[in-house]
């Protein structure tokens, strides 16, 4: 079952005054002052362990949740989005007149 343009809320996790995976330390108000400028369209990227880059979508609409848990010191940044192409893996249990009348989603994946 592939499609395209499949509307995506995606949730980052931004760790402050701690260190992210990559031994990184943000302030609060710095990840505060680049969430507020960041642009519009930016590009939603696939990259592989070689360094190669495939945009796979886009950051396309203007809501942005921004949610700063003090307590576990992380910041959740949640952007909607549109995944260019993607879709469901599926068993097809029934099929009458061609049409699938039966089936069970087994994943989603990406197509890049």
């Amino acid at each position: 079952m592939r499609t395209n343009n499949i509307k995506v809320k995606l949730t980052i996790p931004i760790p402050f005054d701690r260190p992210d995976l990559n031994g990184a330390v943000h302030t609060k108000e710095a990840i505060d002052k680049a969430i507020t400028n960041m642009p519009s369209n930016i590009p939603i990227v696939y990259g592989d362990n070689d360094s190669n880059q495939k945009c796979i979508g886009v950051i396309d609409e203007p809501f942005r949740s921004i949610r700063f848990d003090s307590d576990n010191q992380v910041c959740e940044l949640s952007l909607n989005g549109t995944i260019f192409y993607a879709g469901a893996s599926i068993i097809a249990n029934e099929i009458e007149d061609g049409k699938i009348t039966d089936f069970e989603i087994r994943s989603i994946g990406l197509t890049i």
